[in-house]
């Protein structure tokens, strides 16, 4: 199984919409078969470990990270295609809460007389899959935040300037977090003080990283710029040249919400409700983001925006980047969120790992739920 969670990791950067499952086949001892999940509409990972091993599978045992799927879509049932082969034994890691799965993938195997083992390595499949679960089940994406700071917790100098806090080790691994989302956030602002172009540099990530990814189906995540009074001249700026761009305005007209429209071929363009403070309002905007099957968003921006959206409690990981370096306090700080009144009702994160990139250091944090 732990094989089989390697294997799924490399699907983190192709597979979007679906999940990133990997599989591995043994018999007698022998893996016969691996496989992973690359993209949408390619063979899943059940299908890609079979043909590995040249479906030549009777009596083998499956080790797979989540339920084999039972639906027509656009790729036939997996849990059939192993009863077809006549597999002995399917091994999971965890089940699939989609709703045109859920139990039943494990349930066609069992009426055949397969024998199904759940919950094997479940914690470490379900991590690996975290933004696929949350968004199947809340409909809304999985939000990670990143932010660049420096040890008295400031993003930028009092003029701005923010190039570069952290180091070039730092920004490599931004790029890998960036190649793992399906869609990165940022505001008018930001795009308006640094004329970022967002993009995912596949050339940055280190050696190891590129050998997991299939290049063939690999993407550029969606860029969604939020501009709430539409002041933004997208003719100025680089990051509207290249990719895919929404830019996101509030409105409080009931009419033309959600309503996408093309402005480029570059850029198209969408009305959310406005919040009270005038703004976009980040759960619509979540919410509309979930219709587009967007499974997780990387908030790359300034303490304003970061801030609404820990404000909005729509925040599920941070990844804060602090480089051994004092800005001053009339720096802008990293965080600007709601005062609290009392410690107990703080909101509360767990660390998940740390790891030094140079004298920088990655503090990744998660919400626990």
């Amino acid at each position: 199984m732990k094989q089989a969670i390697k294997l799924a990791s490399c699907g983190l950067y192709t597979s979007y919409p679906n999940p990133a499952v990997g599989c591995v086949i043994v018999r007698d001892g022998k893996v016969i078969g691996r496989g992973y999940h690359h993209k949408a509409g390619l063979p899943h990972a059940e299908i890609m470990a079979l043909q590995d091993a040249s479906f030549d599978v009777e009596g083998a045992t499956v080790y797979v990270t989540l339920e084999p799927c039972s639906h027509y879509g656009r790729t036939p049932p997996c849990a059939k295609k192993l009863v077809e082969c006549k597999v002995a034994r399917v091994v999971a890691a965890c089940g699939d809460p989609n709703p045109k799965v859920c139990g039943r993938g494990f349930a066609i195997l069992r009426e055949a007389g397969i024998e199904v083992v759940e919950h094997v390595l479940e914690k470490e499949a379900l991590f690996l899959c975290r933004a696929f679960m949350k968004s199947i089940v809340k409909g809304i994406p999985y939000v990670a935040v990143k932010t660049g700071m420096s040890l008295d917790a400031k993003t930028a100098l009092c003029n701005g300037k923010s190039k570069w806090i952290t180091n070039s080790e730092s920004r490599a691994k931004v790029q890998d977090i960036r190649a793992k989302s399906d869609c990165i956030i940022t505001s008018s602002n930001t795009v308006m003080a640094d004329d970022p172009m967002l993009n995912v540099r596949y050339e940055e990530l280190k050696k190891k990283n590129r050998k997991k990814i299939d290049f063939e189906c690999a993407r550029q995540p969606l860029k969604v710029i939020l501009d709430s009074n539409g002041n933004l001249d997208i003719s100025k700026y680089q990051i509207f040249s290249k990719g895919q761009n929404l830019l996101v305005c509030a409105s409080d007209n009931l009419e033309e919400l959600n309503k996408e429209t093309i402005i480029n071929e570059n850029v198209s363009k969408v009305y959310i409700n406005r919040s009270s403070d005038g703004h976009v309002d980040i759960n619509s905007l979540l919410e509309f983001l979930g219709t587009k099957q967007i499974r997780k968003v990387l908030v790359e921006a300034g303490s304003k925006l970061i801030s609404a959206f820990l404000d909005a409690n729509a925040v599920d990981e941070i990844y804060a980047f602090v480089a051994p370096k004092l800005l001053g306090k009339e720096a802008r700080s990293a965080f600007n969120t709601y005062n609290v009144l009392d410690l107990s009702c703080c909101r509360e994160f767990t660390l998940h790992k740390t790891k030094r990139y140079g004298n920088d250091v990655l503090l990744h944090y998660l919400l626990e739920d």
